[in-house]
């Protein structure tokens, strides 16, 4: 059964009647044929509106999940990469001074290649001055302080973050290194 309650075959024979004399009638096929489509029903429509949007709110609710979960991701990665850069900055002021003085509590003062300049700790902040020019090395230090060693080099010790805790050897002034040289020598008799 289609359509308007005929069956295909009905629908095919039905067309127009011409008489051809003696009584007899010849059905001629319908020129215009109109295709039959099923509709659906208001229900039908409104139902699947109901489940194109419930497919489409949880697809959108999943994006937005991710893209949050993207953003914090990378901002982790940030600062991941903001405080390894403030450690190999701070390694490399370190290892370039000739000499490493505490001047105050969280506060040393750096001597090299003629210049003298500070490591400074403030509010978790770890900070570089020389002159007038300032540079925030890392966030969230948590400890700033010279260890004096007698038979070791002298340590810095830079507390980055709770977990975190680096030890940058500090190296020893040529003078020393030439007082040591000379107690040396004298042991073995040389003269000048």
């Amino acid at each position: 059964m289609t359509g308007y309650g005929r069956t295909g075959r009905e629908l095919s024979q039905s067309g127009t009647p011409s008489r051809v004399g003696r009584g007899e009638v010849l059905w001629r096929p319908a020129l215009l044929r109109v295709p039959l489509l099923r509709g659906s029903t208001l229900v039908e429509t409104l139902v699947m509106m109901l489940v194109a949007g419930i497919v489409f709110l949880t697809v959108m609710d999943g994006m937005t999940l991710f893209t949050r979960l993207q953003a914090r991701r990378a901002e982790a990665l940030l600062a991941a990469g903001r405080r390894v850069g403030g450690y190999y900055r701070t390694l490399s002021l370190i290892t370039a001074a000739d000499s490493v003085c505490p001047a105050a509590p969280e506060w040393l003062t750096l001597y090299g290649g003629g210049r003298q300049a500070e490591l400074i700790l403030r509010d978790s902040v770890l900070v570089y001055r020389a002159g007038v020019f300032l540079d925030t090395l890392s966030d969230g230090v948590c400890l700033l302080r010279l260890e004096k060693c007698t038979a070791a080099p002298d340590t810095v010790q830079v507390g980055f973050g709770a977990d975190f805790t680096a030890g940058f050897p500090v190296p020893a002034p040529a003078r020393l290194y030439r007082i040591v040289l000379d107690e040396i020598e004298e042991g073995y008799g040389y003269e000048e």
